[in-house]
Parts: C-alpha cells; sequence; structure tokens
C-alpha cells in the first residue's frame, strides 16, 4: 500500500505464486513530514451526498465509464474467485500437508534419523543447512518451501501456533481463512500478546487520536453558544467524577442544513474513548505513523497567523520534544532454523 495526502490506496497483487509472495510495508513510501490526519476523518467532498439536493441528471458519456466500470468490477470478481481465493486455499492446503507430515515425525520412533536424513538431504543437494535440534515443523517448512527467509518464517509461525493450540491438519485450512489468512497470523498474534499486557498500544493509540481531536476543537472557527443542560454518562471511579473532552449532540436533521439538537451529552471518559476510537477507526494503526500525523498537524497550527500567539507558541513547544513512537522494526517469526549463514 502507499499513502498520499492521508489517502490510502491499495495495489490489486499480481497472480504471483503464493509461495513466494511477502508482506508490504502497510505505509511504505509515506511522508511521514507532509501527510495529513484529516483526510482519514473526513471524506473527500466530491464523495459526501449532500443533504436536499434533487435527483441526478443522468450524462450519457458519463454512464458510458460507468458501465465500463461495471464490467471491470465483474472481471475483478471473476479473478477473486479464480486466482486469489483458489490460490489461498492451494496454499492452505499445501501448510496443513507440511503441518500433517511434522506431527507424524514428530511421533515416530524415529524422529532423529528422519530429521537427519532430510537435514543431510537438504545440505547436500540443495546447499541449504540446518542445525540439528531444529523442531520438525521448521525443518518441514524449510525442505518444502525454499522459500525466502520471511515467508519460511511466517509459515512456520502459522503452524507452530496451530500446533500450540493443539489443532488437527484437518481443521488448518479453516483455521487461517477464519484469522484472517497467513499474512495476518502473527499480526494477530501480536494483538493478543498486547492485550495480555493491558493492550498499551490501543490505549497509545486512542491517546493520540484524543489528542488529535482536541487540537482540531482548540484551533476550530466554528463555534456557537449552548445555554441547555449538557446530560452526563460517565461514572464515579474511586470517588472522583470522569473527565471527559467533548461534548456530543445529538440533532434531528429539519431539511436542507437545518437541524435541531436533542440533547447535549457528556459520555465520561470511558465512553468517550470508544467514541474516539471509533471516529478515528481510519486513522494509522502504526503509533508513529500517527505521532508524526498529530505533530504535523501542530505544526500547521503554529505556523498559522489566524490563531491566538499563545496556542501557537504552545505548539512549538510541544514540537520540540523528542517523539515518543519510532520506527518498530518487524521481527520476524521465531522459526528456530538454528542455521549456518548461507
Amino acid at each position: 500500500m502507499q499513502l498520499s495526502n492521508g489517502a490510502i490506496k491499495v495495489k490489486t497483487p499480481g497472480a504471483a505464486s503464493a509461495l513466494t509472495k511477502t508482506e508490504v510495508n502497510e505505509f511504505e513510501g509515506v511522508d511521514l513530514e507532509t501527510f495529513d490526519l484529516r483526510d482519514f476523518v473526513a471524506p473527500n467532498p466530491s464523495a459526501i451526498a449532500v443533504r436536499g439536493v434533487g435527483k441526478e441528471v443522468k450524462i450519457p458519456e458519463v454512464e458510458k465509464f460507468l458501465s465500463e466500470s461495471a464490467e471491470l468490477l465483474a472481471l475483478g470478481e471473476k479473478y477473486e474467485i479464480d486466482v486469489v481465493e483458489r490460490g489461498h486455499k492451494a496454499l492452505y492446503d499445501l501448510l496443513a500437508s507440511i503441518y500433517n507430515l511434522s506431527l507424524r515425525i514428530e511421533q515416530n520412533p524415529m524422529r532423529e534419523k528422519i530429521l537427519e536424513a532430510i537435514r543431510t538431504e537438504l545440505k547436500e543437494k540443495h546447499a541449504i543447512s540446518v542445525k540439528s535440534g531444529t523442531p520438525a515443523i521448521a525443518t518441514m517448512v524449510k525442505y518444502v518451501v525454499r522459500s525466502d527467509k520471511p515467508t519460511i518464517s511466517r509459515y512456520t509461525k502459522v503452524l507452530t501456533v496451530a500446533q500450540q493450540e493443539n489443532l488437527s491438519a484437518a481443521d488448518l485450512p479453516a483455521y487461517i481463512a477464519r484469522r484472517g489468512g497467513v499474512a495476518q497470523i502473527q499480526e494477530v498474534e501480536s494483538v493478543a500478546m498486547a492485550k495480555k499486557s493491558g493492550d498499551k498500544s490501543s490505549k497509545e493509540r486512542t491517546a493520540l487520536i484524543r489528542e488529535y481531536f482536541e487540537l482540531v476543537g482548540t484551533t476550530s472557527k466554528m463555534d456557537f453558544e449552548f445555554g441547555g443542560n449538557v446530560v452526563f454518562h460517565g461514572e464515579e471511579k474511586d470517588g472522583k467524577v470522569e473527565t471527559s473532552s467533548f461534548c456530543v449532540f445529538v440533532a434531528h436533521h429539519v431539511s436542507g442544513d437545518q437541524y435541531k439538537i436533542i440533547s447535549a451529552n457528556d459520555l465520561g471518559r470511558s465512553f468517550e474513548d470508544n467514541l474516539v476510537k471509533y471516529l478515528g477507526k481510519a486513522m494509522p494503526s502504526d503509533l508513529m505513523v500517527l505521532e508524526h500525523g498529530v505533530r504535523n498537524y501542530k505544526k500547521q497550527i503554529s505556523l498559522d497567523n489566524s490563531q491566538p500567539e499563545s496556542i501557537r507558541r504552545k505548539m512549538k513547544e510541544q514540537l520540540s520534544a523528542p517523539l515518543q513512537h519510532t520506527k518498530v522494526e518487524v521481527i520476524e517469526a521465531e522459526a528456530t532454523f538454528k542455521e549456518d549463514d548461507e
């Protein structure tokens, strides 16, 4: 994927072999110094359906291109079925076969001699070294796949997790599909580990999104006075009332640009966090990328002469502080190959 001006554009993969396909960094090619988080919150105005506008008049030239687009959509759907889905199924079936053979080797009384023979063949016929003590799964993945190390490591991770969960080989294809495919297994495992440790990453992401929305509110030039009551929906925790940053207005659409307020609501911190996460669901998951987006907005504020000097000065002070989130190198799953350098 590439991200340009805040919009993620997905590149359709070619029909390359599923065995050699490597994972692509979600934000590869992103200019961290310029991209704008606003595009993740508000869609392009041209794509917004405007209330109160009459029925659109059909234009023949436009309809012609729409018709061609529909034909391409049909071809795309056929490609998904003929190439992508069947390719995935073939890969999952292959992994299930490797998994089945690996389990049988592990349970065989001649396990060590079998693995030794396989390692010898890999070394003598294919110049691939695998040290003794390497588990059967890692050995067999390398024996069958013989692809790049990240791919081998990813497949090994999938099968190792399946073994830890005591899955049968027959259930493996459905298991992989249910968890979003091979490329997603490692990410899902990482999320599970994060939840066990208090889901720190998710909390930090919510805090960054909240900070961004607070900045938008501070600098917004759209304001109004409300003299009604604000209903508090939060809870008391440890004898203290939850603090909130926003007020949520529920309004009835009358017509055109006319709305009537039904209620003003202070959701409390916990409910507000859920709303913040929902409104920012399209924003980057990568904390470093997200923090850069927040800092870029602060830069815009610091250079905006229409903003009060006190706010601009505060933004400059915050920008002088170092980044809290740096790039995290993706560590491939531990395949425990223990191989010699080739």
